[in-house]
């Protein structure tokens, strides 16, 4: 029961991530900004710096020393693969800035290295570059597991399973209460949830913002290659009509009005 209540959430949160991660990244992958990032990664770890001369800001290029010493410590070998798993785009004017981050396979090693490129006109140059050696894989970090997790970790996905079941019985029950008047108008209301907090799976962090509104109380999402999200609200619009059904159902005996939205 255990396993396939996993698969059962599994598949929901799925759904709710949308397309694949690869096809959504590569939607948005910028050129030939990417292949320029992937190349410095290349020269810097396979100690190439002197052909990243002409690309480095001034910063940079002050300080090759200490860039050389940092390209000793990661892997020189031929990757297994390689993924874009990260980017963002700054526009500023006429200023570009792109941050992109790469993911290298090299057999029970991951590096993730990240370069930021500065587009200005038709001049461009690596304003930053940095790498980790890491024991796992982005997507195994940022599995959504049951397993050794906090009291916080279930208490929010408890929160995050209950609130919708909140929101759909107070629906239904709406739906189904004979009412005097603006019956349409709790029946959407009871889908309200209203204060949310958004809850990082992968590192327990805790956002709370409580100016927001979501449909159904509850929501889960990840970015490509990221951390799963969990958000729960407090289903007001459900738990106020929970509290006054018996005030707004119609005597028996009494015909039922139902109003509708004006178009």
């Amino acid at each position: 029961m255990h396993a396939l209540t996993r698969c059962i959430f599994l598949l929901c949160l799925a759904f709710v991530a949308g397309c694949n991660q690869d096809s959504m990244i590569a939607k948005f992958t910028p050129h030939p900004e990417a292949e320029i990032a992937r190349q410095a990664i290349d020269d810097w770890r396979t100690g190439h710096v002197d052909r990243l001369t002409v690309l480095l800001s001034p910063a940079l290029a002050g300080d090759t020393e200490q860039l050389i010493a940092g390209g000793a410590q990661l892997s020189s070998a031929a990757p297994l693969s390689v993924k874009l798993v990260g980017l963002k785009r700054h526009v500023t004017n006429d200023v570009k800035r792109y941050d992109l981050m790469y993911e290298y396979a090299f057999g029970g090693r991951w590096m993730i290295a990240e370069v930021v490129i500065i587009e200005q006109g038709d001049r461009r140059e690596i304003a930053g570059i940095h790498a980790q050696m890491h024991d796992r894989s982005l997507e195994q970090v940022n599995d959504f597991t049951l397993g050794q997790k906090s009291a916080e970790h279930y208490l929010v996905l408890f929160l995050c399973c209950l609130s919708p079941l909140v929101s759909l019985t107070a629906f239904v029950l709406c739906l189904r209460t004979p009412m005097r008047r603006r019956k349409i108008w709790w029946a959407l209301f009871t889908l309200l949830g209203f204060v949310t907090w958004y809850f990082n799976w992968s590192t327990g962090e805790l956002e709370f913002r409580p100016i927001s509104l979501q449909l159904f109380s509850a929501s889960a999402f990840a970015s490509p290659y990221g951390p799963w999200t969990l958000g729960v609200s407090i289903p007001v619009g459900a738990i106020w009509f929970l509290l006054r059904r018996k005030k707004l159902s119609a005597p028996r005996g009494e015909p039922e009005q139902v109003s509708t939205p004006p178009e």
